[in-house]
């Protein structure tokens, strides 16, 4: 039975072969039909994937440092650092996060500083520094991880800070270059620092400037939301901070201040380039978890980040975006199956001599089959693999005219991406078999039965599928405007998802329309015949009443030729719809053309009739305070 099987198969095989080598020109046609499944389908795969990583790198590029990077900071009072037996409470933070936080965004943030620091500190010992406690420079003894850095950080003069100092030399420490010409001090001028709250007691430390540094650069992407961790200088304060060692400043002041209050910040920068779409999921999962990690284990503990906000805006205008694509694609599906089902019709009724000479032969619609069903493998592997190969390509073609594509984004072929080709070819073959089959039923007087009288009313309008079709087509219609969205919200979920099933109604739409012509068509061609007939030359008159006994073919091709008319009309839409979405859903977000917003910093002010002023002068609609 099995050797049965493999010989009839073999024997399918070289007919096969055959077949493409002396009736080419039909088999290309029939290889770019799947071809053209293959590589539209697989396209959208990867266009989708496209248009999801271009708005990601659009919405992290846009999103300001306070919005996309990390910031943990925990308070505490400042307890032994070598006390035996137990881990101080330094350490402690400062090894969890190491452990806990920093694995779970280490492929995303590229840049991470620790920052320790006390509380402010008031600067004696020189005349300059000798002023009231409203205008004395003021500062935090600070060790920062990036200082010291040879990629961010350059010594000027002096060295820096020393990891081993005795105990009665003073505490080492250097200054930025803004810094020292604030405090007017230089490398081996010593000073003291004492508390500047009132609670922080009258103990005093000596201090030692070792050396002056800069910033390489101050503008670098590292140090964003820092700059208030160095000196400056405004109305009210002189700030300069004191940067020392990590071991000797904490041995330093647990002798001088035993219980003084510090505090430890964790700043992670991201690496906008570095989050892919789909890799939201996980960040999501390390946000979430490092938020209530940190909370619950590290007391006085706080965790900065809005990021997860950011990719939850992404993620629903994403969702809006995918709408009008997912549409394209199910019109692409609709119209390709429509196109496949001509080809496949026409090139069975090429060889319909064929098939009822292998009937009349002993063959049964079985074997005939399988003899379609080798040809359109052979057809679809090489296929797959050539559609599949330019899917990108033409993924990258349909970026560029609908949306701006970053030059660094990479395409490649995703598993999806490889299986809806497959899932294209397998459309393709089927429905060249499936024809093929209902072919094969007929027997040689059926095939000149119907060559002498062709069918003029084909399968669908004999049973009025095409009104069925109607019906449902308003069904999805009356859903789709009393939803008012494609969109709907399933049940126990705070998210939105597309209802496909609505998606369906524009391509059946078609389909129902494309039917209603097919019905039309031969009335009108024979009516048009019976005008012309009187006036019109021979040939054409013939080939009227030619075309309206026989309409299935040319209504056929002229159902596709409208199908993909609507299809360039709907794909050339495109990208106008994705900019009136994202217009339309930045208007409503602002709410305002203008805004004018106090800050309250400062005590308020009133308008002063500025909203009146502006209806007056016709200079806006209207206004609100």
């Amino acid at each position: 039975m099995v050797q049965q099987h493999l010989s009839l198969l073999h024997l399918a095989y070289v007919i096969a072969r055959r077949r493409l080598i002396s009736n080419w020109p039909l088999e290309l046609v029939m290889f770019m039909g799947i071809l053209l499944a293959v590589a539209l389908l697989s396209s959208s795969v990867v266009f989708s994937d496209l248009l999801s990583e271009a708005a990601l790198r659009s919405s992290l590029q846009k999103a300001t440092p306070e919005q996309v990077n990390l910031r943990v900071r925990v308070f505490n009072s400042l307890d032994d650092p070598r006390m035996e037996g137990r881990e101080s409470l330094y350490h402690k933070s400062k090894h969890f996060v190491d452990r806990q936080v920093s694995p779970r965004f280490a492929g995303f943030f590229k840049d991470q500083n620790r920052l320790f620091e006390t509380a402010t500190m008031f600067y004696a010992g020189h005349p300059q520094l000798e002023l009231d406690n409203s205008l004395r420079p003021r500062g935090k003894i600070q060790h920062m991880t990036a200082v010291g850095d040879p990629q961010l950080t350059q010594v000027i003069s002096g060295r820096w800070p020393a990891d081993n100092v005795t105990e009665q030399a003073p505490l080492e420490v250097v200054l930025d270059q803004i810094g020292s010409e604030l405090l007017q001090l230089g490398v081996g001028d010593e000073m003291t620092v004492l508390p500047a709250s009132v609670n922080g007691g009258d103990a005093t430390m000596k201090v030692e400037v070792v050396g002056i540094f800069h910033r390489t650069d101050p503008q670098s992407v590292f140090w964003q939301d820092q700059d208030s961790e160095f000196s400056y200088q405004n109305d009210r304060w002189t700030i300069v901070p004191l940067f020392a060692a990590e071991e000797p400043a904490l041995d330093k002041l647990w002798q001088t201040y035993p219980g003084i209050r510090t505090n430890t910040t964790w700043f992670f920068n991201l690496d906008r380039g570095s989050i892919h779409y789909d890799d939201i999921d996980e960040v999501q999962n390390a946000i979430r978890l490092s938020r209530s990690e940190v909370i619950g284990n590290l007391d006085n503990s706080s965790i900065r980040i809005k990021l997860d906000r950011v990719l939850n805006e992404y993620s629903e205008q994403l969702l809006v975006a995918r709408i009008p694509l997912f549409l394209m694609v199910f019109l692409v599906i609709g119209i390709l199956a429509y196109y496949l089902a001509l080809v496949a019709a026409l090139t069975v009724k090429s060889r319909n001599s064929e098939i009822a000479m292998l009937k009349s032969r002993g063959s049964t619609t079985f074997q005939i089959g399988l003899l379609v069903l080798v040809e359109g493998l052979l057809l679809a592997v090489p296929a797959v693999a050539l559609g599949t190969l330019v899917s990108p390509l033409i993924a990258q073609i349909l970026g560029g005219l609908f949306f701006e594509v970053q030059p660094d984004i990479g395409l490649g072929i995703s598993m999806w991406a490889l299986l809806l080709g497959i899932a294209g070819a397998v459309l393709a073959v089927g429905v060249l078999t499936s024809t093929t089959l209902v072919a094969a039923k007929k027997g040689i007087v059926e095939f000149r039965q119907s060559g002498a009288r062709p069918a003029t009313v084909p399968f669908f309008h004999r049973y009025y599928l095409d009104l069925l079709l109607f019906l449902i087509i308003g069904l999805l219609w009356w859903q789709t405007q009393s939803r008012g969205t494609f969109l709907v919200q399933p049940l126990g979920s705070g998210s939105f998802a597309i209802d496909f099933t609505l998606l369906l109604g524009p391509i059946l739409a078609l389909l129902a329309l494309g039917l209603l012509v097919l019905r039309l068509f031969p009335i009108v061609v024979a009516v048009l015949a019976r005008v012309i007939g009187p006036m019109g030359p021979a040939w054409l008159v013939q080939g009227l009443r030619k075309t309206s006994r026989d309409p299935i073919v040319p209504g056929s091709l002229v159902v596709l030729l409208m199908l993909a008319t609507s299809l360039g009309v709907i794909g050339s839409s495109f990208g106008s719809t994705l900019d009136r979405s994202q217009r339309e859903r930045a208007m409503y977000e602002a709410g305002a053309d203008l805004w004018l917003q106090h800050n309250d910093n400062t005590r308020h002010f009133a308008t002063l009739g500025l909203s009146d002023f502006l209806i007056n002068e016709g200079l806006v609609e209207s206004a609100v305070e």
